[in-house]
């Protein structure tokens, strides 16, 4: 019991690194390097830098959101072989002595 409630703790833990929104956040990533093109104070190559920063940035929380995923898949495997196991060890015929 106590392994089923720390996977849990451990899924709901990892809820806060997921990319849920991916497309709204894809949309306000483009959004900023459409801004920074517009820019005229800036040269092309600082624009070249921001965007890439940009894309950086994304890439990078999209493999957080993809381990962490990944993370809570494992967990949620766990919690589920857990409960069989439970449920098959109480469902087991118990020995009753004679004395």
């Amino acid at each position: 019991m106590i392994t089923i409630i720390i996977s849990g703790w451990f899924v709901s833990n990892q809820i806060g690194p997921l990319d849920i929104p991916s497309n709204k956040n894809d949309q306000y990533a483009a959004k900023q390097k459409w801004e920074i093109n517009e820019r005229t104070d800036i040269d092309k190559c600082e624009k070249t830098v921001l965007i890439n920063r940009i894309d950086a940035g994304r890439a990078l929380r999209r493999e957080v959101a993809a381990q962490s995923f990944e993370k809570q898949v494992f967990a949620m495997f766990v919690i589920v072989m857990q409960i069989v196991i439970l449920i098959v060890v109480s469902l087991m015929p118990r020995k009753i002595e004679n004395v």
